[in-house]
């Protein structure tokens, strides 16, 4: 009875495995299709732009340019040492 679960959950896994391509296909330009709906819908407007915003926001997020500045100070910034301790007398 336990192959049976096992072999039911890998069975499952594969089958998300092989359908995620698929479902990603088609969510795609669904969901290009629903915003250029509420484009449509809301006439261009300011409405539109607003609830578009946040997406706007997660997706943009790391192009910023403080974010990006960040970055490059990070990687260009020289690593900090720690100072060594004396070795104990023994």
């Amino acid at each position: 009875m336990g192959h049976v679960r096992s072999y039911a959950g890998w069975g499952l896994v594969i089958g998300a495995i092989v359908l995620s391509p698929i479902v990603l296909i088609f969510a795609l330009p669904m969901a290009v299709g629903i915003g250029l709906d509420v484009f449509s819908r809301a006439g261009e407007a300011p409405v539109a732009l607003a609830l578009c915003l946040p997406l706007a926001v997660l997706l943009l997020r790391r192009a910023w340019p403080r974010a990006s500045l960040r970055q490059a100070v990070a990687a260009l910034a020289p690593a900090r040492v720690r100072p060594r301790r004396p070795a104990r007398p023994r």
